[in-house]
């Protein structure tokens, strides 16, 4: 039962990846109960990254934690391949990527291959990162058994559970983890974990629902993920990645940089409107958990 987050990229006002503010916030989430940090996921604006800023962000990282999965997906193959081979220099937990995404109807074997060569030249365990809203194709269970030997897990970001249990059923020895904020609660009691976005500000909240599951306290872990659900509500009205860099600041008192387009800031008027109508639910996450 991990908690895993995909951890947001801090950038300067200029654009620049801030390594120090990127340092400081993996360093509190692993002191604060998280399991392993996803770099250069969706939530970190992997797909809107450099091959050089998505190697920059697993170095910084790895000066703290090596409880890393580190994402390299890209529609460049070469890029893949140099990230996959730059990898060995760091003692992590896995190499993980999305499928290629844009292009129409790619043959399923196409897909395969694809993985097939990240793993041929990977020193490390190969997650899939499975999101069909994002790339346009679905990595079924069935699909992914065909190359069952090569993968060690994977994170599907997906609203239907039973579609994660899929691959726990087909696959038992496979790391499952489902990557939706709102099944948090569903994932930790059924997968082998989950990896949620809203942890990179509510690392506090996560670790006590955990708690609470390990515990068999389910009533009161439910609790916990209605406030999630909360949350998430209130800042997708504002654009979910872009809130998440103005949450950690107003939960966890620290700051975390800026996003960066095409994923832009919240403009002056967005930041208090967001922050107006988090305060009585941070009211009452603090009272059940801090």
């Amino acid at each position: 039962m991990e908690i895993v987050t995909p951890i947001l990229t801090p950038f300067t006002k200029e654009g620049e990846v801030d390594v120090e503010k990127l340092k400081n916030h993996a360093k509190y989430l692993i002191e604060n109960g998280i399991d392993i940090l996803f770099v250069n996921g969706t939530t970190g604006l992997g797909p809107a990254l450099s091959k050089e800023e998505k190697l920059k962000n697993l170095k910084a990282i790895y000066d703290v934690t090596n409880k890393i999965i580190f994402q390299v997906g890209s529609l460049n193959i070469n890029d893949v391949i140099d990230l996959v081979k730059a990898s060995k220099d760091y003692d992590i937990i896995g190499i993980a990527s999305y499928p290629p995404y844009y292009f129409p109807r790619i043959p399923e074997k196409m897909i395969l291959k694809y993985f097939l060569t990240i793993s041929k030249y990977s020193p490390h365990p190969l997650y899939l990162y499975n999101y069909p809203l994002a790339t346009g194709y679905d990595i079924s269970a069935k699909t992914l058994y065909q190359i069952k030997d090569i993968m060690t897990g994977l994170k599907d970001t997906n609203q239907d559970l039973a579609h994660s249990l899929e691959y726990k059923i087909l696959m038992p020895n496979l790391k499952v983890y489902n990557g939706s904020d709102s099944l948090v609660y569903y994932s930790l009691l059924s997968l082998d974990g989950s990896v949620t976005a809203v942890s990179n500000y509510l690392p506090h909240l996560m670790r006590k629902m955990k708690e609470y599951i390990s515990k068999k306290e389910l009533d009161k872990a439910i609790e916990l993920q209605k406030l999630v659900n909360k949350v998430l509500d209130i800042s997708r009205k504002y654009g979910q990645l872009s809130s998440i860099y103005y949450l950690v600041k107003e939960f966890l008192g620290y700051d975390v940089g800026y996003p960066r387009g095409p994923i832009f800031p919240l403009e002056d008027d967005e930041v208090k409107a967001l922050l107006n109508e988090v305060q009585p639910i941070k009211k009452e996450i603090e009272r059940l958990v801090l």
